[in-house]
């Protein structure tokens, strides 16, 4: 199983509570190779069913491509990269969280990647909603599902984050998480 846009969404948040951490590790290709039970319980998947897919399983929709193609380049490049993302649950249910997502080395070589993602402050995901809204619309216009479309919400984006006076996604995440 894959992402899929078809999966059903019920439009009921997950009200995360009492979880301090939530972590899963990848492949270089982003293909689940551990699952924390934090996890499991969230997003209602088993660890039958999450090891060997794609990380993008968890995917909602709402999600703009454009920060997940932010997320490879800067991960590939060796560095950490801090996001917040709205996940999807096996039911449809959805949930936001913090992201930190860096790479896994050993010997000198980048063997896969690990994500631990944190419950965000509720203040801070209207902002996220309507920012996100904004990047969907700019990449659908766009139309291909390609890099250039990624370009378009990381335009809305760059705009967006240089209102707020931040060099990047991740000073600015790190803002809003008050870190």
């Amino acid at each position: 199983m894959s992402f899929d846009r078809d999966r059903p969404i019920t439009g009921r948040e997950v009200q995360i509570e009492g979880v301090k951490a939530i972590m899963s590790k990848t492949d270089l290709q982003g293909r689940i190779t551990h699952a924390s039970r934090s996890l499991l319980e969230i997003s209602g998947y088993s660890l039958d069913e999450l090891i060997g897919q794609h990380h993008n399983i968890l995917r909602h929709p709402d999600m703009p491509r454009a920060i997940f193609y932010l997320m490879w380049k800067t991960i590939q490049r060796g560095e950490e990269f801090y996001g917040m993302t709205v996940n999807r649950a096996k039911n449809g249910d959805h949930y936001w969280v913090f992201a930190r997502v860096a790479p896994i080395e050993r010997e000198g070589q980048v063997v896969g990647y690990s994500s631990v993602r944190f419950v965000p402050p509720r203040d801070v995901i209207k902002g996220y909603e309507s920012l996100y809204r904004e990047m969907r619309v700019a990449e659908k216009a766009h139309g291909k599902k390609n890099e250039e479309q990624c370009l378009k919400g990381v335009a809305v984006l760059d705009k967006f984050l240089a209102k707020q006076g931040a060099k990047n996604l991740t000073e600015y995440v790190l803002r809003q998480l008050r870190i």
